[in-house]
């Protein structure tokens, strides 16, 4: 009897349980949208802006010329004229005539005008060639006149054309010969020459100094000093 009286008592309890699990009452409608967050967000301050796409500058990107345009000359360019030819680095004040030397490897120019003393030997050290102006001789200067001698030197020391002009500076020194100029310069082939006016009894001579493979060259002439230098400035190599 008091079974069947708990029995009673527990089945409406498990009915009411089961009617609440199967029948759940409708959920309430989300708040989260409306909810107040309970963090206060930063304020924005008045310069900032809101991220954007990046806008283009203002400054329009300059172009690339095209391959035409790099290749148009400017007004500037095209007004110009085409570059003339080189003029020859030096111009002769005389028609030339050429004298060659094989043994020692040059050759200059000289008046066509003048006569040529070929090369004879003088001594065992030594040889030269005289070019003469119309009217002058070995033994005569004509009023006027130039003689310009071309003499190569057999010396030691052999390569060292300082010791050779230092020696030369010594032996004028000695005659009482005064040098009254005196300058270094480099030949066409970088071989360095020393060019001398030196006062002697009778006039000023000028005298280029240089070498001529293992021997010494001396270009020296009186009269015309200028036309002598012109002359020994012509000097090069065979080419």
């Amino acid at each position: 009897m008091a079974l069947k009286n708990i029995y009673r008592a527990f089945v409406p309890m498990l009915t009411f349980v089961l009617v609440a699990c199967g029948s759940p009452t409708p959920a309430a409608p989300a708040v989260a949208a409306t909810t107040t967050p309970t963090t206060v967000p930063t304020p924005v301050p008045p310069t900032a802006e809101p991220p954007t796409a990046e806008a283009p500058t203002a400054e329009a990107p300059t172009a690339e010329p095209s391959t035409a345009e790099a290749e148009a000359p400017t007004p500037e360019t095209a007004a110009e004229a085409p570059a003339a030819p080189a003029a020859p680095a030096t111009e002769l004040s005389f028609t030339p005539a050429t004298y060659t030397d094989e043994n020692g490897g040059f050759e200059l120019d000289y008046p066509s005008d003048w006569t040529l003393d070929p090369s004879s030997q003088i001594g065992v050290r030594g040889g030269q060639a005289l070019l003469l102006s119309p009217g002058t001789t070995l033994e005569t200067l004509a009023d006027g006149g130039t003689r310009v001698s071309i003499t190569t030197y057999v010396w030691d020391p052999k390569n060292d054309i300082d010791a050779y002009v230092a020696q030369r500076k010594v032996a004028w020194d000695a005659s009482g010969f005064a040098i009254t100029r005196e300058e270094q310069l480099q030949l066409a082939d970088g071989r360095t020459a020393y060019v001398f006016v030196v006062n002697t009894p009778d006039q000023p001579t000028v005298t280029l100094l240089t070498t001529a493979g293992e021997d010494y060259l001396q270009i020296a002439g009186e009269g015309d000093a200028g036309l002598v230098e012109e002359i020994a400035r012509t000097l090069r190599p065979l080419s």
